[in-house]
């Protein structure tokens, strides 16, 4: 698809790409390290990362995962989205997001049960904390056996790191076969957007 591309010296410029994108290895690198999708501005040289959707498949996974630009972060989740129509297995908002799920599937883990650990993580921060900033969480990678989650918010300009056990990722797997169906697990565990912003921003998604 072709689009117009602002840039902040006040320069447009045509910008071209692919809306349906398979993952390879090269896509997998570009897309973990923060290079998918860079443009460098045509007049003031400075590199622009806009976002567009673009339905990814997994070949391995067999699996599509739609990407929606952050900032139809809050139409999306409240259904006022055209995207929420797109037939997906998964919905990732941001590339952040796009990154975590792609690293989760690498490491060969469950998405779901990956999210539920964190709606734990986040519980036991909101219990012990009075914190008035959103946390953010995502998982990183498996390092010597243990999940390994970094936690955006617990103080300014530093990320926390958490490892968790490949004990509790199981434990965690096993309790959601009885679970998941039950609040609140169903409210964010329900494909496509799997998230637990979805029941800490308390979205009322208008297209369930």
């Amino acid at each position: 698809m072709k689009v117009i591309v602002p840039c902040h010296c006040g320069h447009q410029f045509d910008y071209e790409y692919d809306d349906e994108v398979e993952i390879t290895p090269d896509i997998y690198n570009d897309i973990v390290h923060g290079n998918f999708m860079s443009v460098p501005c045509e007049k003031c040289g400075i590199t622009l990362k806009p976002e567009f959707s673009v339905m990814f498949t997994h070949p391995v996974k067999q699996m599509k995962i739609l990407l929606v630009p952050e900032l139809q972060r809050d139409s999306f989740l409240m259904g006022k989205s055209p995207l929420v129509y797109k037939k997906t297995d998964r919905a990732v908002i941001g590339f952040m997001e796009l990154a975590e799920k792609l690293k989760i599937l690498e490491a060969g883990f469950d998405d779901i049960v990956v999210e539920c650990v964190k709606y734990y993580i986040l519980s036991k921060i909101v219990n012990e904390s009075n914190l008035e900033t959103e946390i953010f969480i995502f998982f990183d990678e498996l390092e010597n056996n243990k999940l390994s989650y970094h936690i955006h918010g617990l103080k300014k300009d530093e990320v926390g790191v958490l490892n968790i056990d490949m004990e509790f990722y199981n434990m965690t797997c096993e309790k959601l076969k009885d679970t998941i169906n039950e609040e609140p697990y169903k409210i964010f565990l329900t494909p496509p957007y799997i998230s637990i912003l979805k029941l800490y921003r308390e979205y009322n998604n208008e297209a369930e």
